[in-house]
């Protein structure tokens, strides 16, 4: 069995409730499709929002995150379409967060869902 989570933007709380995100995953579709029917969706965290660069790399909340993520045997992680800004570009936050999963040698995808317009 493997085990997947996902990582989203803590402002898209205000506007979302993970449902293109969980469908995609349920349906193993856009990002997810090639997963085979046990995988488990583990974990959806956040991150911890927007601060200076210099905060993310001592980020001891996020670290704690990424401990549970290693604790718990999550293989990948997915990053999703709310952490592009309205420029298509990836939040540094966001950047830096996936290096800090990565250095613990978690896979990092960027994708969930496809964006609907």
């Amino acid at each position: 069995m493997k085990k997947i989570a996902a990582l989203t933007c803590l402002h898209s709380n205000d506007v979302c409730a993970r449902v293109s995100c969980l469908s995609a995953f349920n349906n193993r579709t856009a990002f997810f499709a090639g997963y085979p029917q046990d995988t488990v969706l583990a974990a959806m965290m956040t991150c911890n929002g927007c601060r200076s660069m210099t905060e993310t790399a001592d980020d001891k909340g996020m670290s704690e995150k990424i401990d549970r993520l290693v604790s718990e045997n999550i293989e990948t992680v997915h990053v999703g379409v709310c952490c592009l800004n309205r420029n298509g570009e990836e939040c540094p936050r966001i950047t830096a967060i996936c290096h800090m999963i990565g250095d613990r040698g978690i896979m990092v995808v960027r994708g969930t869902h496809r964006e609907s317009h």
